[in-house]
């Protein structure tokens, strides 16, 4: 039996034709079973061709959404982390910026960006990666309208755009990368792009953002720091090693894409604090859950029926910011926020945060500089906003302070400049 001849049969046009009247049982047992792995070898790569097809689309949302080259590797990788290898050795990962020419045929000079992030350039299909090539598959993709033509490259005219380009080896189940005609069905690969709505933004209108003030003068987190399992109230805790992207000891104010951060709740130099979005409601683990909640209620206005006590613009309690002392609710640098000091400790607010990790959301939080008095009076100064993606908790327990492990992934200037 010629293996070669068998596996071009199931790979190649599908037909596999064997005479099988001088063939042993023994040998047609050993080609069931060879048949049988090809099967599970097919379904093994179109599944892992799906994994990588979803990591290029997220990254690519995640890019689209203001995040930054090494952010969108990261993505990639922590969509596939308990699905696919991580290793370097098998990833390539391209990320993709460029604003379309006026015609739609081609990108205006200098914005074309096509920059490898991930991998150390050791995928099957590495030396095949042809740049101008992917260019025009992806100018192809943004000049074809909603009906799939592609006449009027007009279309595309003026667009800025971001991508992601992921080549993943796969593990093969029957050694397939041995034989050269095979190699490259044991590579997945994915171009996913999206175009950029350009939006002109006031950046000193207020921001809205998640009850959460974390000090700039906090340090990422070492090894020797890092919680143990069963310090952790979520389930299914990350390991330090989850993510790779992560440096150690670095401030805040210097932080990278990836850097984490494990923050103990408080009001002195490198803690958190909770946060009530005006000293007017009775704040408490319930109001707490209602901002952390998505998407938030820092511009919520509303009437709820909530306890509290008169403020100076509405004559009712309020959920949205409202400066200390002030009628400004304006929620931008240099202005004043309240703390939440109650007890926070509630299977609500456990609920919150464990769907915001679950779903990988990023979040929107306050940066502060200075703090005055403490407990229920207590008030943070915001100096910036930063986005960060929650993944680990301790909620007061046994008489320890609170704290948090959350996932720098960038700077935001969009608003409350």
């Amino acid at each position: 039996i010629d293996l070669g001849v068998m596996l071009d049969g199931f790979y190649g046009d599908g037909a596999l034709t064997i005479p099988v009247g001088n063939i042993s049982p023994g040998a047609l047992r050993l080609i069931f079973i060879i048949l049988l792995a090809g099967v599970v070898e097919v379904a093994n790569i179109l599944i892992t061709q799906n994994r990588v097809t979803s990591a290029a689309r997220a990254a690519t949302r995640f890019g689209a959404d203001g995040g930054q080259d090494e952010g969108m590797a990261i993505v990639v990788l922590n969509t596939v982390t308990q699905t696919l290898e991580t290793d370097p050795a098998v990833w390539d990962v391209w990320t993709i910026r460029g604003t379309v020419n006026a015609n739609g045929d081609g990108f205006d000079p200098g914005t074309w960006q096509f920059t490898h992030v991930y991998g150390i350039s050791n995928t099957t299909r590495f030396s095949d990666v042809n740049e101008l090539e992917i260019q025009q598959q992806v100018l192809q993709e943004l000049q074809t309208d909603q009906d799939g033509n592609s006449s009027q490259p007009t279309i595309a005219g003026g667009l800025r755009i971001v991508g992601t380009y992921a080549t993943h080896d796969i593990d093969s189940i029957l050694g397939l990368q041995a034989l050269p005609q095979f190699a490259n069905m044991n590579s997945a690969t994915e171009l996913a792009v999206m175009r950029l709505a350009g939006l002109n933004l006031n950046v000193t209108d207020g921001c809205t953002a998640f009850p959460i003030a974390v000090h700039e003068g906090i340090r990422s987190v070492t090894q020797a720091l890092y919680p143990a399992p069963n310090d952790f109230d979520n389930t299914n805790p990350p390991t330090y090693n989850s993510f790779p992207a992560h440096t150690p000891d670095v401030p805040l104010l210097q932080a990278q894409e990836g850097d984490l951060y494990l923050i103990q709740n408080g009001f002195g130099s490198g803690n958190f604090g909770w946060l009530s979005w005006n000293e007017y409601i009775n704040a408490s683990a319930v109001t707490l859950q209602n901002s952390l909640s998505w998407p938030g209620d820092s511009n919520d206005y509303t009437n709820y029926g909530d306890g509290g006590r008169p403020n100076p613009l509405f004559p009712y309690t309020v959920r949205g910011f409202i400066e200390n002392g002030t009628t400004d609710t304006t929620l931008s640098i240099g202005k004043w926020v309240s703390a939440n000091t109650g007890s926070v400790n509630s299977n609500g607010v456990r609920s919150t945060l464990n769907e915001h990790i679950s779903l990988g959301r990023t979040l929107r939080v306050i940066v502060w500089d200075q703090s005055q008095e403490q407990g229920v009076n207590g008030s943070y100064r915001v100096s910036r906003f930063a986005i960060f993606r929650l993944h680990g908790y301790s909620l007061n327990q046994g008489g320890q302070p609170s704290w948090i492990l959350a996932e720098f992934i960038r700077w935001d200037t969009s608003c409350g400049q």
